[in-house]
């Protein structure tokens, strides 16, 4: 077996300057030196995303207050402001998307290179054999780095929680709806985390950077769109019948959520309608034709809809429930986080350090 150089002592650095010596404080400082550019950029990026949100928080929270603690009347200067073409709400829209993506670029970042690269440049041997044990190595960078996406992503999870809900109090959207519901409460620090510690995972498993980049972002992509196709049933849907015309139904809360009913399959053939006539059959989109002819744009449709008691069959998760999906879709996430530091653990014991 090839002969090992022994390395550098600890208390030399690069740049001629010495370095603290083993232990917690030198971890630290390998910490801040191999992943500074992360943490620096990443610190910037949260900064800019919490002092912007603010701001929106802030404009929302005045034109809720002009418009006299309700929503804004439609073609009012404060409605004007929240159309989907102003700046308050492109910004919006915007910022709203990059806390989405945070978790991803965590994971990418931050949690990836934190032992993929050490494959890649052939060092994984050389950060090993010094006076601190691979196990305490590996838990004190992830207990560090942990930690700061843990400060960062909180701070960034209370702003976005606070402009969701200052856009909510004056426009017709639901913070049930994924775009919203995935930026509130705790959610972007808990799926934070958990993607941090899959990227670590992920670079350990593969040991090269690029791949496990790409494996972080399609797990991510992927993981996202499942939970937006299957979270408005992670509980069984309440359901009523809603009379077309009737002023209000007196169920549907500002934040609940529709989970199937709301559309009408005008002219559908054969196929339902999803509506019902009074005695609460279906109608086929034949049959509601043939009961409620087109209109050809004249507005009578709907009328002939209420003037026969048609109805539409609703299934809806209510506003009060979403305390109760943040838990579950957060406890999924942090379930993974734990499968993934396991998994983790497993890996390193089976590292063969000789390959380096």
């Amino acid at each position: 077996m090839t002969a090992i150089t022994r390395p550098r002592p600890a208390t030399d650095r690069a740049d001629g300057g010495e370095a603290p010596s083993g232990g917690f404080r030198g971890l630290i400082w390998l910490t801040w030196r191999q992943h500074r550019w992360a943490l620096i950029g990443t610190l910037v990026l949260a900064t800019v995303l919490v002092c912007w949100m603010a701001y929106l928080s802030a404009e929302f929270t005045d034109l809720y207050r002009q418009c006299h603690h309700t929503l804004c009347p439609e073609q009012s200067p404060q409605s004007n402001r929240l159309a989907g073409t102003s700046f308050l709400i492109r910004s919006y829209s915007y910022l709203s998307r990059l806390v989405q993506f945070m978790p991803m670029l965590v994971g990418v970042f931050i949690g990836v290179p934190l032992l993929s690269r050490e494959h890649d440049q052939r060092t994984l041997l050389l950060a090993w054999s010094q006076d601190v044990s691979p196990a305490r190595w590996l838990w004190a960078k992830l207990s560090l780095l942990g930690l700061f996406v843990t400060i960062v992503t909180a701070a960034v999870a209370v702003t976005s929680d606070h402009m969701e809900r200052s856009l909510a109090r004056v426009s017709i959207g639901s913070l049930f709806q994924h775009e919203q519901f995935i930026n509130t409460a705790m959610l972007p620090l808990v799926i934070s985390i958990c993607w941090f510690v899959a990227g670590v995972a992920l670079g350990a498993a593969i040991k090269r950077t690029l791949p496990a980049v790409f494996a972080v972002a399609a797990g991510f992509i992927g993981l996202m769109l499942l939970v937006q196709y299957r979270y408005p049933t992670l509980l069984k849907p309440l359901s009523f019948y809603r009379q077309l015309g009737a002023q209000g139904d007196g169920v549907l809360d500002h934040n609940a959520l529709v989970v199937s009913g709301g559309l009408i399959n005008y002219g559908a053939g054969d196929q339902p309608s999803n509506l019902y006539d009074a005695s609460r059959h279906p109608l086929t989109g034949a049959e509601l034709e043939r009961l409620c002819p087109p209109d050809n744009g004249t507005g009578t449709t709907l009328s002939c809809f209420a003037d026969h008691h048609l109805q539409q069959y609703i299934e809806y998760q209510p506003g009060s429930r979403i305390p109760e999906f943040h838990l579950i879709v957060g406890a999924g996430y942090l379930a993974l986080a734990v499968a993934a530091v396991g998994a983790l653990w497993l890996i390193i014991r089976r590292t063969n350090l000789s390959a380096g």
